[in-house]
């Protein structure tokens, strides 16, 4: 089973690690260009981010339908389920890219953009905007691939993606030859291609390739069928809450940092992409377990199903004690890479080793609730997320850096507490059974 689930996540693992390498290597790039760039990319991240977890929501349901279907040996379901997750997609892309074009100004704004960056994160959000389209394209064909358990084909167009974004925002941000240096804008052009090449390679890797056995019909997209549709949101709808209870309690979560200062947010911002970076493993397991979960409980075996559960965690708890050594230890080394401002590297170092004690209990957490999901089982996840994010990061986060003044260091220790509390409720939900009942 360990290497079953080796051969499965390990796509993910470097798709998700690449994506993380690279996040790590725009923000280096940008925080050349000062504190302000930085923090104008991540109050944008945080409203961006609301469509395309909603869309991975949703897809989460198409990724359940389709294990579910090929476990039954039910090909033209599955089929279906693929042409009904793309249509949704499309859909509410389109919605919220609209939306945040026209409107995302006003939600950094909210959010407490300072003068001296709100600007830049105005035009960073309009390009954002537009990307939100061409991402959910490339989620809901990965969604596809995973449940049919074909993590490799997902990889390969995320690697392309990733690779594009690292070499045209060098070229645009510091100018090259005869192209001019266009600071912010370059990175905000470079991820919008980016997604736009993404979502190209995509649709060229499920259209033409012969391993999927459940490629969908590119006119049928077209044609809803609302029997699947409502069978994709019945499982969607309570990831979708999650989601959205997750980037509301992190919106509240960011305000809460914003007003510690420019540097402390700067800091924040890329600590929480090292963070990224080191959980990344723990949510490769979770993404490969939802494709064995599925298909064992589609072909009635939630006996193996549980046993690739209960592997699954223990894989995880192991490399997370790996990780954490090097991060406690590297914490001063890592932040000079990002900075040379002494008051935003002090700051990172305090993240980062908070982050130490929280690792294996996220870890824990995202490989159990990949399974539930992999399983129909939404609602747990959901709960999970509203007692963590909501009662200990919004409350915590509250009492810990605005009451009792603790800075940068009480918003990492409500996360703290966020990730061990979800953690502890999510276990004791696998350990119930349940899962094994759910009708998707």
């Amino acid at each position: 089973m360990w290497k079953n689930l080796a051969h499965m996540s390990w796509p993910c693992a470097v798709e998700l690690l690449l994506a993380s390498t690279i996040s790590m290597i725009n923000m280096a790039m940008v925080s050349n260009l000062g504190k302000e760039a930085v923090s104008a990319i991540g109050i944008t991240n945080q409203p961006i981010m609301i469509p395309n977890v909603l869309l991975q929501a949703f897809c989460v349901g198409g990724t359940a339908l389709v294990a579910r279907s090929l476990g039954q040996g039910n090909n033209d379901q599955a089929r279906r389920s693929c042409e009904q997750t793309m249509l949704l997609s499309l859909l509410f892309s389109l919605i919220f890219g609209v939306v945040l074009y026209f409107w995302g100004g006003t939600f950094v704004l909210w959010m407490g953009a300072t003068d001296d960056y709100l600007s830049l994160a105005e035009l960073y959000m309009r390009y954002s905007a537009i990307g939100v389209v061409f991402q959910s394209i490339s989620t809901a064909v990965s969604a596809m691939l995973r449940g049919a358990g074909l993590t490799k084909l997902s990889m390969r167009f995320n690697i392309v993606s990733n690779i594009v974004n690292v070499v045209v925002g060098y070229v645009l941000i510091n100018g090259f030859f005869f192209i001019p240096q266009l600071g912010l804008l370059g990175a905000a052009i470079a991820q919008l291609v980016a997604k736009v090449v993404g979502c190209a390679v995509a649709l060229w890797i499920l259209f033409t390739s012969h391993q999927l056995s459940v490629c969908p019909d590119i006119h049928a997209i077209f044609h809803p069928d609302f029997s699947i549709i409502s069978r994709i949101c019945r499982v969607g709808t309570s990831s979708a809450l999650e989601q959205l209870t997750l980037r509301v309690g992190l919106i509240m979560f960011t305000i809460y940092i914003i007003n510690l200062g420019t540097a402390e947010y700067a800091a924040h911002n890329i600590a929480g992409s090292l963070h990224s970076y080191v959980v990344n493993f723990g949510q490769a397991i979770g993404i490969a377990l939802v494709s064995f979960v599925g298909q064992n409980l589609g072909s009635e075996r939630p006996d193996i199903a549980e046993k690739y559960f209960r592997e699954a965690i223990l894989m995880g708890i192991v490399i997370s004690i790996f990780v954490m050594i090097p991060l406690w230890f590297l914490a001063a080394p890592i932040a000079s890479i990002f900075t040379n401002e002494p008051d935003v590297a002090a700051n990172i170092v305090i993240a980062l080793q908070i982050l130490t004690f929280f690792v294996t209990g996220q870890v824990i957490q995202m490989i159990i609730c990949g399974g539930l999901r992999g399983g129909g089982d939404t609602k747990w996840p959901l709960i999970s997320t509203i007692c963590g994010v909501l009662g200990m990061r919004m409350v915590m986060g509250y009492v810990l850096i605005v009451v009792m003044n603790l800075g940068l260091a009480g918003a990492w220790l409500s996360w703290f507490l966020d990730q061990n509390i979800r953690a502890v409720i999510i276990y004791y939900r696998f350990k119930g059974g349940k899962w094994k009942e759910i009708t998707v």
